[in-house]
């Protein structure tokens, strides 16, 4: 039950892409292992490679809107010129 739960945080809310969420990658794998066995990961790396792969991909999703919004408004960085 626990590897399912870890499983479904990873690819839905860590590296969530635009489908194929029934089939785990290797990147989610050894996640999923660095999780369990509570290896340091290196968070800003691996979400930076997948913002970076969903740039390139068209069936992907910019990820992590919500973050990046919370973010940008926590610093007050002004957005009203801003085109989208």
């Amino acid at each position: 039950m626990n590897e399912r739960l870890i499983a479904f945080i990873v690819f839905w809310k860590l590296t969530p892409r635009g489908s194929n969420h029934s089939v785990l990658t290797e990147e989610d794998l050894v996640l999923i292992y660095c999780i369990m066995k509570k290896i340091k990961v290196n968070w800003i790396h691996i979400f930076k490679e997948h913002m970076q792969k969903s740039m390139r991909l068209s069936d992907y999703h910019f990820p992590y809107v919500v973050l990046i919004s919370n973010f940008l408004q926590y610093f007050e960085i002004d957005l009203e010129e801003e085109l989208s």
